[in-house]
């Protein structure tokens, strides 16, 4: 029972902690569909924060998503992180176009946080990710944000961490 109340708590929690905004740009799955292409390059990383005692919390478990850049994910990832990094808020769109989601790759972190995407073909992405903790009951820590761009087949490697 325990249990229950305390997941509940932390979805009314997660829901207030999130806004709500609308979109300008209309979603082009043609500007996204290279995310759909087998290339030759790994894209991997590492998503961690530090918290304010000085611990690294990894982002261990935390699902990474790897995002075609175009003028719509531009919108988004502006409206979500400003010109930064990390964000402490989630956001909803009003009006989010559902094939967004199908124009994505994600991969689960391992217990330091590290993930890898394979076979990524060139082109310019974001990754992120969510590190988070749990304080007494308040959530701690927040999403995060980094540009990486695949040129000529080359591995990238990403370190994700907040300021």
């Amino acid at each position: 029972m325990i249990a229950r109340l305390f997941g509940i708590f932390l979805i009314v929690l997660l829901g207030a902690c999130s806004s709500t905004g609308t979109l300008t740009t209309a979603f082009d799955a043609d500007a996204a569909a290279f995310i759909n292409r087998s290339g030759n390059a790994d894209v991997s990383g590492q998503a961690f924060l530090r918290r304010n005692d000085g611990i690294v919390v990894y982002g261990a478990g935390s699902e990474v998503t790897l995002i075609p850049k175009t003028a719509y994910s531009d919108e988004r990832i502006q409206q979500i992180y400003g010109s930064g990094k990390q964000s402490y808020l989630g956001r909803r769109f009003t009006n989010d176009d559902p094939n967004y989601y199908t124009y994505t790759r994600t991969a689960i972190a391992d217990g330091e946080g590290r993930f890898t995407f394979e076979n990524v073909a060139n082109g310019d992405y974001y990754l992120v990710t969510s590190v988070t903790w749990l304080v007494q009951y308040a959530q701690q820590g927040g999403l995060l944000m980094e540009r990486v761009s695949v040129q000529g087949g080359q591995d990238a490697n990403v370190i994700m961490r907040g300021y």
